[in-house]
């Protein structure tokens, strides 16, 4: 991740979501805009976690920072 992901590492009129594949994007309600990079940092962030239609609902796949999948619910 490329900044602390958080609304105290945003600017203020910033917020963000996350996409179903782990993807996060940011919002600018000031300039009503989206990004896929941090207002900060200028870079991508992933969440590490990932929504799969093959899983049961409300189970997600995270990644360590080694790259193996765990399974959240």
């Amino acid at each position: 991740m490329a900044a602390p992901l958080g609304r105290d590492s945003l600017p203020e009129h910033c917020s963000y979501g996350v996409c179903r594949d782990g993807r996060v994007f940011f919002i600018d309600d000031e300039a009503r805009a989206t990004t896929w990079l941090h207002p900060r940092s200028g870079e991508p962030v992933n969440s590490g976690h990932m929504i799969r239609s093959d899983l049961p609902r409300g189970w997600e796949e995270g990644f360590t920072d080694d790259g193996a999948s765990f399974f959240i619910e």
